[in-house]
């Protein structure tokens, strides 16, 4: 089972100025991954801190593929991971988000920036024209791939997994036209933000 949170697009874009100010307001950082050398940004949403980029680290298997096996889609989108993947891509100090943490995210960036739609400060403006991307969480559409390895929706929605319990992983799914949460069956690559551990 998996989750689908969808949100809007609004449609006026925020000013210049106003979209400056408030990207400069989040509290931004940087997670090196000692595994591969890999810097990825960090950004705290209330008192959760997330990898502000999708998870880029290669599995020496056919459980991690970049889009459509096409490495222009890399620096953008990260790897897109099978379920079974998940078990050794996570890095250390960091994991799969669950539900609830997610719901937590979307609300309170819902609250803090009272805006309904929360694609418009969390989400890329390459993707959504108004977004502030507020927190610099910077979600871009990964698109999905399926148990043939045929991929599909890149630039249109992202797929990310999450934990549903001990081994059971369902997954989120962002796209512009809706705002709610429902079930759908979940895809074999889908890809992967993290959560940092509590301390």
């Amino acid at each position: 089972m998996s989750i689908m949170v969808m949100a809007k697009k609004t449609a006026q874009p925020q000013a210049e100025g106003e979209k400056t100010a408030k990207r400069t307001a989040a509290e931004m950082g940087t997670f090196v991954d000692t595994r591969d050398g890999t810097e990825y940004k960090t950004c705290k949403i209330g008192n959760q801190v997330w990898l502000a980029e999708n998870l880029k680290f290669e599995l020496d298997s056919e459980d991690c593929h970049v889009y459509d096996d096409d490495y222009q889609y890399f620096d953008k989108y990260g790897y897109l991971y099978t379920e079974n993947g998940l078990k050794t891509a996570i890095p250390e100090g960091w994991h799969l988000p669950t539900r609830k943490e997610w719901e937590t995210m979307i609300r309170f960036a819902k609250k803090d920036s009272r805006c309904k739609d929360v694609l418009n400060v969390i989400a890329s403006e390459e993707w959504i024209e108004s977004s502030s991307d507020k927190y610099g969480f910077s979600m871009f559409p990964g698109g999905r791939g399926d148990c043939n390895e045929e991929f599909e929706l890149i630039d249109f929605s992202a797929h990310f997994w999450c934990a549903e319990g001990e081994r059971r992983y369902g997954c989120l799914f962002f796209e512009d036209g809706c705002d709610e949460i429902d079930d759908e069956d979940y895809p074999a690559y889908a890809s992967v933000r993290l959560i940092k551990d509590a301390e």
